[in-house]
């Protein structure tokens, strides 16, 4: 009986060393858990708002981790009108106005600058019509 002999093939032990100072890099370092996102924007408050030529105030509310509001246009003579579906996603805002004459969608570009919380290039759409709105928060 002849005597077998391994000899490895190089190509194989390279691969054996990098999967096994892969494994031992990820069981030595500290496991870190990631940081929980914080708003770059506080629009928790109430705004006054202008739709050319209509205008108003709209409240935003925090619950748990999402927003909900009321909107009041003076000119129309409607108050209390729903906001739902906040959405903040960089710098931009979007919510949907529930309100007596129909549904509106909202959306602008959050903007901070000295002190004051704005948002711009504003949006709205409702059925085929749609518009510019602009909004700054109140202290």
């Amino acid at each position: 009986m002849s005597a077998h002999r391994f000899t490895p093939n190089p190509v194989h032990v390279a691969l054996a060393v990098i999967v096994s100072l892969s494994v031992v890099g990820c069981t030595t370092r500290p496991a870190s858990k990631a940081a929980p996102a914080s708003p770059r924007f506080d629009i928790e408050g109430t705004w006054s708002w202008v739709q050319d030529p209509w205008e108003g105030e709209f409240v935003l509310t925090k619950k748990g981790d999402s927003y909900t509001g009321t909107l009041d246009d003076v000119v129309e003579g409607t108050f209390g009108d729903k906001i739902d579906d906040v959405e903040v996603s960089g710098n931009t805002i979007k919510f949907t106005r529930y309100g007596r004459f129909g549904i509106q969608r909202w959306e602008g570009t959050l903007k901070a600058e000295d002190g004051r919380l704005t948002i711009t290039d504003g949006r709205w759409t409702k059925g085929g019509d749609s518009g510019t709105f602009s909004a700054e928060k109140k202290k």
